[in-house]
């Protein structure tokens, strides 16, 4: 992937973005008690939060497709709030994942920021991460599993773009949940939905989340079994891909993988590839 080549989501429509923010934020508030603590975090508002801004990424990521044309299908892939995701969408013959990562940078840094730098960065925490499953296929129409790589840029000095309206009690009562399922995936929810959001007291759950401004989201580079090979563990006890055109590319510190200056931290081990030597996922979308 070359830095022309990334594509710039931004200055979606208010009413648009506000649309896909109530949709993520529901899902964040209904699925924490059956998804996986990968983060290990303990404070359920923050698992809310993570859930919140992946499942955003997604819906900004469709929606792109839907307007560009690009044929990609993801009700094939969806799945019920209680039970775990099995890929994102269909495409091309394959299924895919949308791995997606948020960074730092300001407005003026963001003009000339390279970004084939960015890394690519699948979960290999364990022995069973994601990226042990990089060569399952779990759908019947699909002949291979394959990666798309976004991005979505964070201002420095407004790090949270929204804020999860939730009081202690609402809080407490997901979290009281949460421990009851164990955070994990279940085989049958009969009317939970209904009963779930009645005892959460948010009927309107636009009263659940406040936006305070529009990131950019950046769609870098894909990756098959073809480009697998360029992956390598990065953490704070692995030193691949330390240097980059002769520069660190990360520093490890304390707990955290620090890529780029800090622009962008990663607290457990992934298998890592940089955008640059991945194809570049507008040249798959729009060739001819």
């Amino acid at each position: 992937m070359e830095q022309h080549e990334a594509i710039i989501i931004k200055a979606l429509k208010p009413m648009l973005f506000q649309a896909l923010a109530l949709k993520a934020i529901r899902y964040a508030l209904i699925s924490v008690p059956f998804t996986y603590n990968r983060m290990e975090k303990f404070n359920i508002l923050s698992r809310i939060e993570n859930i919140f801004k992946g499942k955003l990424a997604e819906e900004i990521f469709y929606h792109y497709c839907q307007i560009q044309h690009i044929d990609v299908d993801f009700e094939s892939c969806t799945t019920p709030f209680w039970m775990s995701d099995q890929r994102d969408f269909l495409w091309l013959g394959g299924e895919w994942d949308l791995k997606n990562n948020f960074f730092y940078c300001t407005d003026e840094d963001f003009e000339r920021f390279d970004f084939t730098l960015l890394p690519a960065l699948i979960p290999n925490k364990t022995d069973y991460d994601q990226w042990s499953k990089r060569n399952e296929t779990l759908l019947n129409q699909s002949k291979y599993m394959a990666y798309i790589f976004s991005f979505v840029r964070l201002r420095p000095d407004k790090k949270a773009f929204f804020k999860v309206l939730l009081d202690h009690r609402q809080l407490d009562f997901i979290h009281h949940v949460a421990a009851q399922y164990h955070n994990l995936p279940h085989s049958k929810m009969a009317s939970f939905e209904t009963w779930f959001f009645q005892q959460l007291d948010h009927s309107r759950t636009s009263e659940a989340i406040e936006i305070y401004y529009q990131p950019e989201m950046i769609i870098t580079a894909c990756a098959n079994a073809r480009y697998y090979h360029l992956f390598h563990n990065t953490s704070v006890n692995d030193d691949h891909y330390a240097l980059i055109h002769d520069m660190a590319w990360y520093e490890k510190k304390s707990k955290v993988v620090r890529f780029l200056d800090g622009k962008l931290v990663t607290t457990i081990r992934n298998r890592t590839c940089p955008v640059s030597l991945l194809p570049a996922f507008i040249n798959i979308a729009f060739r001819k």
